[in-house]
């Protein structure tokens, strides 16, 4: 039965009486102003029921916090805390989904109400946790909450998927895209910003890592497209790996359809209390994938071997990792005959001889490894296959490395010339903005005549930086560096024991050749034969 005012106790009317004011978005809390104005008017309505305007606390900085149980909000706990200390008389709100839609925090505040005698009221009638009628009420409106929440979010994420299954639910897209009137995901028109995101990807085929790819852009001073905010104002900065490696995972640009990439996830943090955090899925679990949506600057095929590539060069138990600067040749290709799994490289303390050895213990014996063996005479063995597989291909290769040093210095200029191009239209914006201001009003002409020189400013210093980069780059190969050229096109072992060639790309070309090595050591044998245990010969 419900209570009337008559019933409040005079030890409750000693108390103070909290109203809590919650609205569940930012967007409630601008645009419904209505209800906020609502919740506020039971300051009113606790002065009628008998409490004084002094004693009674309004609970508001929970405004654009949902109430789902997932999230943090310092208001709900403050009030919690003044309810376990005797100090709150009666509780109001406009309806019990403002205080908590979980029933995991609802019901605890009940406990607690119960217990210190706190009166709860919403806007139909005040209720008394101690009494069993009451407390039965009050948890039949939390379960109703909870269940209504939930209800509005299926509604809104099958609305959502619905739109997006058909490829027309607009995201924010990355750089390099944009939605058109129509609806549709279109090219950026910006030709700086198409021919940066395809110098990503070929940097990216042309050295197979994410962190080399990163160090020769931001060695070059090539500048990056990046979402302002979030929002659809672009801005440039250098060149950074985590820029890089979102271009390089996002299958927008493969030109497919993606929605539920990145899927709200429920954790328990260090106080074991439910939070929400946002992780990235494997594809076989998204949502919707659309190949061949719209224009894409790479094919699905390349997309693909670009994950593969990412995923191979992390290190891990089943993966020997990226090409690094051992001199292990076979790193991360050999295999143990015995276990099946990938032998880790150690070396002397010299660094001068590799081995190779496997961690898993045997299923039986006492014996610490698999097996171990010296690296010399084995990566010999295939240092020559390798080079006899490319004998015939030295012509070829000197012939596409001249093309490609010709293609990538034209590259370069072109982005220069883009970038050059871009500064003096913000120099000629200001320019004009500054002109078009009334010279009396000062107040803004000043502002106007900064910018203007702080754009011209900008741009000196970049006609400085591409004058020096274009007298690099308008360099042809000299007659020394084509004769060297010719001279390992016709010798690749030369080229190869350079000490300019780097260990990186001498295991890059091998696993272009070789997928796997795999190693059996005999058993009445140590190491290799004749192998001491460091891999001498």
């Amino acid at each position: 039965m419900r209570m009337n005012s008559d019933q409040i106790r005079p030890e409750q009317f000693a108390r103070l009486a909290y109203v809590y004011i919650r609205q569940s978005s930012m967007q409630q809390v601008y645009h419904h102003t209505e209800s906020q104005l609502r919740q506020r008017q039971l300051v009113e309505r606790a002065v009628a029921l008998g409490w004084s305007e002094a004693q009674v606390m309004v609970i508001d900085e929970d405004l654009g916090q949902s109430a789902d149980g997932t999230g943090q909000r310092s208001g709900f706990e403050r009030l919690i805390g003044e309810v376990a200390v005797d100090r709150v008389g009666v509780i109001l709100s406009l309806e019990v989904s403002r205080i908590s839609r979980a029933n995991r925090n609802w019901y605890h505040l009940l406990d607690i109400c119960a217990v210190t005698q706190t009166l709860i009221g919403d806007a139909e009638a005040l209720y008394d946790p101690c009494v069993y009628n009451d407390r039965l009420l009050l948890g039949l409106k939390g379960t109703m909450s909870e269940a209504e929440l939930y209800i509005m979010k299926q509604r809104l994420v099958a609305a959502v998927r619905s739109k997006a299954e058909r490829g027309e639910f607009q995201f924010s897209l990355p750089p390099g895209y944009y939605w058109d009137e129509a609806g549709r995901i279109q090219k950026s028109p910006d030709e700086q910003i198409r021919t940066t995101i395809e110098l990503i990807f070929a940097r990216f085929e042309q050295f197979g890592t994410i962190n080399t790819a990163f160090i020769s852009l931001a060695e070059e001073g090539i500048e990056l497209p990046v979402r302002d905010g979030g929002g659809d104002r672009i801005r440039w900065q250098r060149a950074e790996y985590e820029a890089l490696r979102r271009v390089l995972k996002n299958p927008v640009y493969a030109g497919a359809y993606v929605y539920g990439r990145r899927q709200v996830e429920t954790y328990l943090d260090t106080d074991q209390q439910p939070l929400k955090r946002l992780r990235e899925q494997p594809d076989s679990n998204w949502h919707v994938l659309i190949k061949d949506h719209h224009e894409g600057y790479i094919s699905w095929e390349t997309f693909e071997r670009n994950q593969h590539r990412i995923a191979a060069n992390r290190r891990a138990q089943s993966t020997g990792g990226a090409p690094r600067e051992g001199t292990a040749l076979l790193q991360g290709l050999v295999l143990c005959a015995r276990c099946g799994r990938v032998m880790k490289v150690s070396y002397t303390r010299s660094r001068c001889y590799p081995r190779y050895g496997c961690t898993q213990p045997p299923r039986e014996g006492t014996a610490p490894v698999c097996q171990a063996f010296g690296a010399t005479r084995l990566e010999e063995a295939f240092e020559q296959l390798v080079l006899e597989a490319l004998a015939p291909l030295g012509m070829a290769a000197m012939l596409e490395a001249e093309t490609a040093y010709r293609q990538a210095d034209e590259t370069q200029r072109t982005l220069w010339r883009q970038r050059l191009e871009r500064a003096r239209y913000e120099a000629d914006l200001a320019r004009r903005q500054y002109e078009a201001v009334d010279p009396s009003n000062r107040l803004v002409a000043r502002e106007l005549e900064r910018r203007w020189e702080q754009t011209l400013s900008a741009l000196d210093a970049l006609e400085r930086e591409m004058e020096a980069k274009q007298h690099t780059l308008e360099q042809p190969l000299s007659t020394e560096e084509k004769a060297r050229l010719r001279q390992f096109a016709e010798d690749l072992p030369s080229l190869w024991h350079a000490p300019t060639t780097r260990m990186q790309d001498k295991k890059r070309l091998i696993r272009c050749l070789i997928e796997q090595v795999v190693v059996r050591v005999p058993d009445d044998e140590a190491p290799l034969a004749g192998a001491d245990p460091l891999g001498r010969r």
